[in-house]
């Protein structure tokens, strides 16, 4: 092969990468907007139908709105719009940051503070149900969409 074929060759595999962490975005970002949308109307309609307080509101509307936006922006990085790369490793690190910020508040102020061995327990069931998720597909999106290849592909014209 010639350097030319390599280079093709080389950008057809990044094109295929980007198509898959793509796809596993799209529905990963469809299967939480689903989980959160049906988990705020199950909250609601536990509650009677309404809400004084707004806590199931300002817990689980953002989360829907996020992942509404990774699902536009997997959207776009599919089409390989220049910006769609830097905006999906900021909404994958963003979602990581709010994981250990969680986390973070929970143990020091939260009910992890009170009964640290019960907390552990339940993340560690949380994260043994499908909550792991939420840590590996950022992850693996960041891992493949900031390597060089990557870069490459998104800077040219």
């Amino acid at each position: 092969m010639n350097a030319v074929e390599e280079a093709e060759t080389g950008e057809d595999g990044a094109r295929a990468e980007v198509g898959l962490v793509s796809a596993l975005l799209i529905v990963f970002s469809v299967i939480k907007i689903a989980g959160s949308s049906l988990a705020f109307m199950a909250a609601l309609f536990a509650a009677g139908g309404s809400e004084a307080g707004g806590g199931q509101a300002l817990f689980w509307i953002p989360q829907v709105l996020f992942y509404t936006v990774l699902l536009a922006t997997a959207r776009r990085l599919r089409g390989f719009e220049r910006r769609a790369r830097g905006a999906v490793l900021g909404l994958c690190a963003l979602s990581l940051a709010a994981i250990v910020l969680s986390n973070l508040l929970d143990f020091t102020i939260g009910a992890g503070h009170e009964r640290p061995a019960l907390a552990i327990a339940i993340k560690l069931r949380l994260l043994a149900s499908g909550d792991a998720w939420d840590v590996v597909i950022p992850v693996m999106a960041i891992v493949y969409l900031r390597r060089s290849a990557m870069r490459r592909l998104f800077e040219a014209p």
